[in-house]
Parts: structure tokens; C-alpha cells; sequence
């Protein structure tokens, strides 16, 4: 009888002793246990961003019963996009904000949605993520990480000293870009334009001495940096929309609970659509403080228009073999036909 009591136990003990090992392989945790999410964000503390992310922790803890605490690293303190890949893979940080440019090395499709002059506005790039984003999902399915939630970035517009309505036209300026959207510059570069990589910070500096005398951004940073007393000329055409998304290891995302995921889920989406309309009322009001202060917006003519797809139709074959997703490109494009056709 004891002997039967001792190998009982030690079977208990075995059996214990396996469940614990699986149990961390999946990434579970004990019931009631708090698990502290580090997130990574570029964008400064005071900016849109930087509240909604505040925002953002107070509602995990509130979902979550304090059980998931999302501690927010603002201002790019983790440093630039491959620092943070680094410290995502080595769980220094947890999660993790990211635009288009930086979730291109992880999800290169997303930069599909940012070819030039494709997708026109809100309500087109609306249609498109429907089918789009499940393709997104796919691909980072493939990789160590998962995708909290996906946003609108907004949209980027050329600003300019001189007029700029035609592809010639803006040929003859120096175009200052930064060096992390690479896949842009090098489409740019192939539509035959004199790009200038700087760091933003460098941008106003540059502009003075008219080492450039160009860029392309969003309204909303041109209208605080003061760029456009410079740049008094702004392109009436969104070049593309940009892409942000909360990024989160998925050894993490695993020790949430299927039903607590659901949740962090939902109130993340919540918070982002609130910001995404709130961007949209930014960006709008930002084009016209600019208005006030002498900014001019330059709109194309149908014509020009055409001559801007001709320009980015023929850059694309080189640039397929890279940046951009021939297949995706295909199906976005298939989309937007049959709209424009209703």
C-alpha cells in the first residue's frame, strides 16, 4: 500500500512537473497573476499619440482586472525601429509602436497600401483594409510577433519653395527625405527625383541653407516644425497614406488569456478609432492654420493628375522585385477599379 501511495506521488510529481514545462512553452501564466507589458513608442508623450497610449494603459488595467499593466515608454527612448525589433525579440520591451516604414522589415506588404498616388482617400483606403489587413495578419502570423490592433497613420503631401504641380516640375527640386523610408526613396529615385536623405530634425536647417528646398510629410508635423515658412507651396494631392500598428511578442501575447486578448482587443481598436478621427480634424485644421500664414495649395488638373500615375506606373516593375507586393498591388488595385466603376 505505501508503495502504491509512493509511486502515486511521484506520478503526481512527474505529471506536475510536465504540465509546468508546457504550460511555459505556451507562454501561460497562473490565474490572477499580474504580467507587465514594456511598449516601446517613437511619438513624444504630449503629442496625439503619446495620450491615446495613456490612455490606452488605463483601459487594459481596467479590462483586465489590473491583471495586464501596459507601461508606456514615450519619446523614442528605446531608440530607433531596429533597436526595438531587437529588444521585442529579447522581451527588454514587450510591445510596441510602429509606422509603415518600420513594420515594412517584419511585414513587408504593408508598404503596398503607400504606393504613390494608388489609394485617394479615406473612404478608398477604408474598402481596401478590409480585405487588406487579414492578408497583413497572414504574413506577421509567420513571424514572432502579432498585431494588436492596426491604424490609419494619416497621409503625407509634397511641400515645396517653388510650385509644384507636375512630376518635371518636381524634378527640378531636392527632395529632403528621411533615410528610414527607404522603399519610398528608392521609387522616387526611379521616377527620376533628386532625393536628399535627412533626418527630420535636420529638415529646417537644410531648408535654410536650400540644400533642399522639398520634402514630403503630413500637414500636421509641417504646420508645428514651421516648415511651411519656408515651404510656402503645398502639392493639393495626398501622395499616400501610412499605416501604424501596436505590435506585441508573442511570447506575451501568450501568456494573455484567450478572453483577456479579446478584450485588450477591443478597447484598443476603440482608442485608436477615437484617434483616428481625431487625426483627421488635426490634419484638416493644420492645412488651414498654414492657409492663414501664407501656405498655397497647388491642385492639379485632371491631365496632371494622369501624368503623376504614368510617372509611378512605370517605376513599378524594378521596384515589385523589392519594396512592394506585386500580388497585394494586383488586389488593391482590383478593389479600387471596381469602386470607382459603381
Amino acid at each position: 500500500m505505501k508503495r502504491s501511495a509512493a509511486v502515486f506521488v511521484f506520478a503526481f510529481f512527474c505529471l506536475f512537473i510536465i504540465l509546468q514545462e508546457v504550460c511555459a512553452q505556451r507562454g501561460g501564466r497562473s490565474q490572477g497573476e499580474v504580467l507587465e507589458v514594456r511598449l516601446a513608442s517613437f511619438m513624444p508623450r504630449n503629442s496625439d499619440w503619446g495620450r491615446a497610449l495613456d490612455r490606452l494603459a488605463a483601459e487594459w488595467a481596467r479590462a483586465t482586472n489590473n491583471e495586464v499593466r501596459l507601461r508606456v515608454l514615450h519619446d523614442g527612448v528605446e531608440g530607433g525601429d531596429s533597436k526595438v525589433f531587437s529588444s521585442l525579440s529579447s522581451n527588454n520591451v514587450q510591445s510596441a509602436l510602429f509606422a509603415s516604414f518600420g513594420l515594412s522589415d517584419i511585414c513587408p506588404a504593408v508598404m503596398t497600401l503607400s504606393v504613390p498616388f494608388m489609394i485617394k482617400n479615406n473612404a478608398e483606403l477604408d474598402l481596401v483594409l478590409k480585405d487588406v489587413l487579414p492578408v497583413l495578419d497572414n504574413q506577421l502570423s509567420r513571424t514572432n510577433f502579432t498585431a494588436v490592433t492596426w491604424s490609419k497613420g494619416g497621409w503625407v503631401y509634397f511641400f515645396s519653395k517653388e510650385t509644384v504641380r507636375t512630376p518635371d516640375e518636381m524634378r527640378r527640386q531636392r527632395l529632403g527625405t528621411s533615410a528610414e523610408t527607404k522603399e519610398i526613396n528608392a521609387m522616387f529615385r526611379t521616377m527620376g527625383f533628386q532625393v536628399v536623405e535627412s533626418d527630420l530634425i535636420d529638415i529646417g536647417t537644410k531648408l535654410a541653407s536650400n540644400v533642399v528646398n522639398s520634402t514630403y510629410l503630413m500637414p500636421e508635423a509641417v504646420a508645428p516644425l514651421g516648415l511651411h515658412k519656408n515651404l510656402r507651396n503645398m502639392l493639393d494631392m495626398p501622395i499616400a497614406p501610412f499605416m501604424g500598428a501596436i505590435i506585441m511578442n508573442r511570447v506575451t501575447w501568450n501568456k494573455i488569456s484567450p478572453e483577456q486578448q479579446r478584450q485588450l482587443i477591443r478597447v484598443t481598436q476603440s482608442i485608436v478609432s477615437d484617434y483616428e478621427t481625431a487625426m483627421t480634424r488635426t490634419a484638416a485644421n493644420a492645412i488651414t492654420a498654414m492657409q492663414r500664414d501664407g501656405l498655397k495649395l497647388n491642385k492639379p488638373t485632371p491631365m496632371q493628375e494622369q501624368l503623376w500615375q504614368s510617372e509611378v506606373t512605370r517605376a513599378l516593375p524594378m521596384l515589385f522585385e523589392g519594396a512592394f507586393d506585386r500580388n497585394l498591388y494586383n488586389q488593391i488595385n482590383g478593389i479600387l477599379e471596381r469602386a470607382r466603376r459603381r
